[in-house]
């Protein structure tokens, strides 16, 4: 059965597909998934598809929605009308951008931006370097904002905070990342079974009681016969967990 959804909506349209969740978080006869398997890339699809305006490659509009028929916010509401510290806030948090504040007062400089080559030309134009470099700063920019319009972080935050309630003891979680801010949650998630800790709840003789086994203590990357193959497969990083028959934080502390 196939499902259009996102990472947030997963659990609801589990539950109207007949997939339930064990209560309280906890693995019961709700939880009937032997496995999840989650790749938060950008579909190459999309990415050259011009009207999307994931891509720096291609002249297209502002837009960066992943699902066009939802959501209202764009790359081009942010840039033409958030203030310079708003954006400069996106680049820094999901572009981990170290010029985000001279970059955001020159993109607010150069409004009304309206297409992709505008913005990669103002932000490789905004401060100097090699031309390696304002490429993939230019490359961090176009990142932070699709991150942003699409609340990826979010989205991911809640998929992965779910995971425990859907799949069974004994059942793996294995996540296909593409950028240091998702596998670092998705690195700790896997540790603690929290996105925002690094060591696991303990019992009184320091057992780990986190709601997933690591199965991967370094992440996976691509082969290089596979890299040849898909070229965009270089930046993938494959983490699995295991599902422990230990209760979610929450379903613990309540």
């Amino acid at each position: 059965t196939l499902l259009q959804t996102s990472f947030g909506r997963f659990p609801a349209a589990l539950s109207r597909a007949g997939v339930g969740v064990g209560a309280g978080g906890a693995p019961g006869e709700g939880a009937q998934l032997s496995g999840v398997l989650l790749d938060l890339g950008v579909s190459s699809h999309q990415i050259d598809e011009a009207s999307r305006g994931f891509s720096m490659r291609f002249e297209g509009p502002l837009d960066m929605r992943m699902d066009q028929a939802s959501g209202e916010l764009t790359a081009a509401t942010i840039l033409n009308e958030w203030s310079a510290a708003e954006i400069a806030d996106v680049l820094w948090r999901h572009g981990e951008e170290r010029l985000s504040r001279p970059l955001s007062r020159a993109l607010v400089a150069a409004r009304p931006l309206r297409s992709t080559a505008q913005l990669a030309s103002v932000v490789k134009a905004a401060q100097p370097g090699a031309p390696k470099e304002l490429t993939k700063r230019a490359a961090r920019v176009f990142q932070a904002l699709r991150i942003e319009v699409n609340a990826e972080m979010d989205e991911l935050e809640a998929i992965l905070a779910a995971a425990a309630s859907l799949v069974r003891p004994g059942g793996r979680l294995a996540v296909m990342s593409y950028h240091s801010l998702e596998d670092r949650r998705v690195k700790r998630l896997l540790r603690s079974g929290a996105t925002s800790g690094d060591s696991p709840p303990r019992d009184f003789y320091g057992n780990s009681l986190a709601p997933w086994t690591p199965l991967t203590r370094q992440p996976v990357f691509a082969s290089d016969a596979e890299i040849e193959a898909n070229p965009r497969a270089r930046s993938v990083r494959l983490r699995v967990g295991e599902r422990s028959s230990h209760p979610t934080p929450e379903a613990a502390a309540g």
